[in-house]
């Protein structure tokens, strides 16, 4: 009797280790959003249920093999529910596997990975689920396993066939695994495509109506001519955070930004601004190139434009047209390869987080946004002294997590994402008073605009009309001849380079941009098409003004309608389906990928040749993300760096498939006076769908050294005879030979060790997006 009860207590043991962290998480998530458990949440934690009966087979299954492993997947299983709810307490989506690679990244660990909303419950969620497992866990008999496995089963395919609440958020209806085991098999196919020598003109022949359209009559008088322009893109800033933007289409605003709000009323406000996607990299790459951004996950076009550009962008027809081209921001360059990408699309300057000498706070991400904009007025007065009219883009990074906001600054908002925002207002009214004085607005046009939404934040019950505000932007235009008024339009991200050359008379020279003019009054409708990487949507909207939103990357399509160009209304009433359109926003989001071709893919590791080492924490010197391997892909490094001045500095250079999956790492100790010389291949026989290749350095003795770099190339080969698979180190030295025996340290490890992570990665179609990452780890 008692050894039949103490079998079952174990068996619920076992159960309750893998299904208290999904439980437990949900039920912090709840509270996070401040959203009490109703009825339809019964869904959330049946389907938790449904997951964790099919992990209760793993587990036996593992503890087969061997039972401290099996224990491990268990409080791993712990730790990976716990993340996805930090993932919902950030951004109100289910975690995705796509973020992975964010690990690889410092500035993201530094940054916003160790900043835990709750380090205490992921403390006790590990330890309760250690000790359940280690007493629970035991081998099972078959018949055990395989009533776990169709228990699990059938709770998960009743809670598929009853259905969902579309006016629920998804994360509070489904179990984070199924969800993402669901979509990343679903999606495998339509990952699939692209090939095209120009994704704008590709996306132009499918799409004709997105082309270069200036045929409506202006506004108001267009008299730029050679005016200077200033582009002011403001880090995740929505326009649900404008109470005027947000009057206009029926809702209550959110996170209010009254000085922004005050630009917005005061000149001319665009109340229907889409962003295209979520993502720095994306949004700077539409807003200057006019084109529009990888729409799907993937490798963003930004990574592929940065070493051979197919586009003539925004700032390389202004510097043929006589402008100086700046490019100014607060974060440190090397990451996403702005400091590769921005002069590749014609800035004459790029300045980042090196080129400011006093801050307010400085963290890894950069500099305050007060700080940054005092310094972007000094840079104005510098480019006004040039005689030549200029084109300028500011980028703030204050408002993107984990907030660089100074203690010292007083706010009535507790969160730190409310205390950054209502900082970056203030900072922004600041700004642009400093503008008026200095009488620059009366000979430049000044954009004020985001690099992506942060949305809602959970404001409205309704969930796609959530999930839509992630694409809900906003534009300032204040022009020299002080023009006011309201547009309920709807344009775009990838308006504004079009509109820029409209406003200046240089239209004609942007016949291959996409868009409309924001300075023009169109009297039809128009189709935009946007996605969500976060939430793995598509959408758009059509000339009739409904709109179509798309799960799963554009398998699970709705039709709504809107009432007087009400895209972002607190709901959307569902009406019938638009099949055609449907399949256009695929096939869209399918010729938005970067071109492929059989060509090298060559990349200079740093723009200057000359690194200044000046620092006890490790700095970024160089980093490429994103970066996707197909079977016959490969690719070559080169690094010839030389240490001068008086010290010793530590440089390490990886190969990351993911923050804890490097196929190689070398970790040298460089005097000044010595070289390194490091030359390797590394190819896959498995698709690797996301790695990085990153260098880091950081001071170790004196006060100074410079880092001269040689050669730093980097090769992505698609043609000839690809080496074997792994890590092929050719040369690793220094000269002269250093004495200390831990000067180089090489760390190779077999890609074959990696086999079943990348199998598994590639069924379920996972690759790297966007912004994160530890420069420094």
């Amino acid at each position: 009797m008692f050894p039949a009860r103490s079998g079952a207590l174990r068996i619920a043991a076992a159960l309750g280790a893998v299904l208290l962290a999904p439980w437990a998480c949900r039920l912090l998530s709840l509270l996070d959003q401040r959203q009490g458990i109703s009825a339809a949440d019964w869904r959330g934690f049946a389907a938790d249920a449904g997951a964790a009966l099919l992990c209760l087979a793993l587990v036996w299954l593992l503890a087969a093999l061997s039972r401290w492993l099996a224990v491990a997947s268990a409080v791993l299983l712990a730790l990976a529910y716990y993340a996805n709810s930090e993932t919902i307490a950030a951004l109100g989506t289910v975690a995705s596997p796509l973020d992975l690679s964010f690990f690889a990244d410092p500035t993201f660990v530094g940054g916003s990975v160790l900043a835990l909303s709750h380090p205490l419950v992921l403390a006790a969620l590990l330890v309760g689920t250690l000790v359940l497992a280690a007493w629970g866990v035991s081998r099972r008999p078959f018949g055990d396993v395989a009533l776990a496995l169709c228990a699990g089963g059938f709770v998960l395919a009743a809670l598929s066939l009853a259905g969902g609440d579309p006016a629920l958020a998804t994360w509070r209806q489904v179990n984070a695994l199924v969800h993402n085991a669901e979509w990343l098999v679903l999606r495998q196919d339509a990952a699939r495509g692209g090939g095209y020598a120009s994704s704008a003109r590709a996306i132009i022949e499918s799409e004709p109506s997105l082309a270069a359209d200036l045929a409506a009559p202006p506004r108001f008088a267009l008299d730029g001519r050679r005016k200077n322009v200033l582009l002011v893109i403001l880090e995740s800033v929505s326009g649900n955070y404008l109470p005027t933007a947000t009057a206009a289409h029926g809702r209550d605003g959110v996170n209010r930004m009254h000085n922004l709000d005050a630009a917005f009323a005061g000149n001319v406000g665009y109340a229907s601004f889409f962003t295209h996607q979520r993502r720095t990299n994306r949004g700077l790459y539409t807003l200057l190139c006019g084109e529009y951004p990888r729409l799907t996950a993937g490798m963003p076009k930004m990574t592929v434009a940065a070493a051979r550009p197919w586009q003539r962008c925004l700032p390389e027809i202004l510097r043929d047209h006589g402008y100086h081209t700046v490019y100014l921001q607060s974060a440190p360059l090397a990451f996403m390869l702005k400091d590769r990408f921005m002069p590749a699309i014609g800035f004459d300057e790029t300045l980042g987080h090196d080129s400011f000498e006093r801050a307010y706070l400085r963290t890894l991400w950069g500099v305050d946004d007060r700080a940054f904009l005092e310094a972007a007025l000094v840079e104005i007065e510098r480019l006004r002294a040039r005689g030549e009219p200029w084109f300028l883009t500011l980028l703030t990074v204050g408002s993107h997590h984990p907030f660089v906001v100074p203690e010292s600054f007083e706010s009535p908002y507790q969160t730190d994402f409310r205390r950054a925002f209502a900082y970056l207002d203030v900072a922004v009214a600041r700004f642009l008073h400093g503008l008026e004085k200095s009488g620059m607005r009366d000979d430049t046009l000044v954009l004020i605009t985001s690099d992506e939404s942060a949305g809602d934040l959970g404001q409205v019950s309704d969930t796609t009309a959530g999930i839509l505000s992630q694409n809900w932007g906003f534009l300032v235009a204040m022009t020299p001849e002080r023009s006011r008024g309201l547009v309920t339009e709807p344009f775009a991200q990838s308006d504004v380079a079009l509109s820029i050359l409209d406003y200046l008379g240089l239209g004609e020279s942007g016949a291959e941009l996409f868009g409309r003019s924001v300075f023009r009054s169109y009297d039809r409708g128009r189709r935009l098409f946007f996605g969500n990487v976060n939430h793995r949507t598509l959408g758009g909207i059509r000339p009739d003004g409904s709109l179509v939103q798309c799960e799963l990357e554009g398998l699970r399509c709705a039709r709504y309608a809107t009432e007087a160009g009400r895209f972002f209304a607190p709901s959307l009433p569902r009406t019938r389906a638009a099949p055609g359109f449907e399949e256009q926003i695929r096939e869209v989001a399918r010729r938005s990928r970067p071109p492929r071709d059989d060509a090298p893919l060559t990349i200079p590791l740093l723009t200057n040749p000359v690194f200044e080492v000046r620092k006890r924490e490790r700095q970024m010197v160089q980093g490429i993300s994103q970066l996707a391997l197909e079977p016959n892909e490969w690719i070559e490094v080169e690094l010839v760096a030389e240490a001068r001045g008086e010290g010793r500095v530590e440089l390490v250079h990886n190969v990351e498939l993911s923050k804890k999956r490097k196929p190689l790492r070398t970790t040298t100790r460089l005097d000044a006076g010595q070289t390194l010389h490091l030359r390797y291949a590394f190819a896959s026989d498995l698709p690797i769908s996301q790695s990085r290749v990153k260098t880091t350095a950081k001071l170790l003795e004196g006060d100074a050294v410079d880092l001269l770099f040689h050669r730093r190339r980097f090769v992505l080969r698609r043609n000839g005879e690809r080496p074997a698979q792994g890590v092929h180190l050719e040369l690793y030295s220094l000269a002269p030979p250093s004495g200390d025996p831990q000067a180089l340290s090489p760390q190779i490890v077999p890609i074959q060790e990696f086999a079943g992570f990348l199998e598994a990665r590639e069924r379920r179609g996972m690759q790297d997006d966007d912004e994160g990452g530890d420069v420094f780890d």
